[in-house]
């Protein structure tokens, strides 16, 4: 009977450390979990981050194109404005030709028709 109490006592034994050492992995494993949690509430907060970041870039390169977009159409004005202020002073540039033209005609007319008192 001996022999079988101390067979039990070293089964219990056997099956008490069985035990602590099944505890200490579901131990470890919690301590994982826990560490894999934290580790995913990180990545979260900079995906968001980063979210956010990429949203603000999209509205700057809006932002961008629409001063792009401004900066084209003030130059096309420009460019137009500078065509119609070319296209005035060659007219202006005409018209002072034709008037010293009649200038000149003028002056000959009253060369020929001076009155002597």
């Amino acid at each position: 009977m001996v022999g079988v109490v101390a067979d039990s006592a070293k089964l219990t034994e056997e099956g008490v450390a069985t035990v602590d050492r099944t505890r200490d992995a579901f131990e470890a494993f919690g301590v994982a979990v826990e560490d894999m949690t934290a580790r995913v509430r990180e990545i979260a907060t900079a995906v968001g981050h980063i979210s956010g970041q990429t949203r603000q870039a999209e509205l700057d390169v809006a932002e961008v194109a629409a001063v792009a977009e401004q900066s084209s159409a003030s130059a096309e004005q420009v460019s137009a404005s500078t065509q119609q202020t070319s296209a005035t002073t060659q007219e202006i540039a005409a018209s002072a030709d034709a008037l010293a033209r009649t200038a000149g005609q003028l002056d000959e007319l009253v060369r020929r028709f001076r009155v002597t008192a």
